[in-house]
């Protein structure tokens, strides 16, 4: 009987100090490394693209890759770095280009800088949170990094 309460106390205490988090989330502040789906919503969720993310020495980890549309010519790029805020959080600094033939005219739409990458409620992917294309009109890109 009193093993039973030993048990039960320390997985207690366990909940509430974090260490049963683990099994709810990625460990600290990492991310699978590896390929991962990646899609422009105007290409296609169904034949998604490919990006890979390697880790870094300095804890962040680099992310390169594209999803491109053979026939139209159509295309989404993303090459730079990603910081893991939280294990639904990145922050990501590098370039993400865009092409859509219906989209800013058929011309690319290039964003060089830092951005972010959140995954939402029960979403099993990031979605960079500045979604404005460089058309304006209200027109946004859904540009997804997938979990696996």
């Amino acid at each position: 009987m009193m093993k039973k309460l030993i048990t039960a106390w320390l997985l207690t205490a366990a909940l509430f100090t974090g260490y049963a988090t683990y099994a709810q989330q990625p460990a600290g502040k990492t991310i699978r490394e590896g390929k991962h789906s990646f899609t422009l919503q105007w290409i296609s969720w169904d034949r998604p693209g490919e990006v890979i993310i390697k880790k870094q020495k300095d804890a962040t980890y680099t992310v390169k890759g594209e999803q491109r549309d053979e026939q139209t010519g159509d295309f989404v790029t993303i090459d730079g770095t990603l910081t893991v805020d939280a294990p639904r959080e990145l922050t990501f600094n590098g370039t993400i280009r865009t092409q859509y033939s219906n989209v800013n005219g058929g011309k690319v739409c290039e964003k060089t800088g830092t951005y972010h990458f959140l995954a939402k409620g029960a979403r099993k992917y990031w979605r960079l949170q500045e979604m404005d294309n460089c058309e304006g009109n209200n027109v946004v890109d859904y540009v997804d990094i997938y979990f696996h």
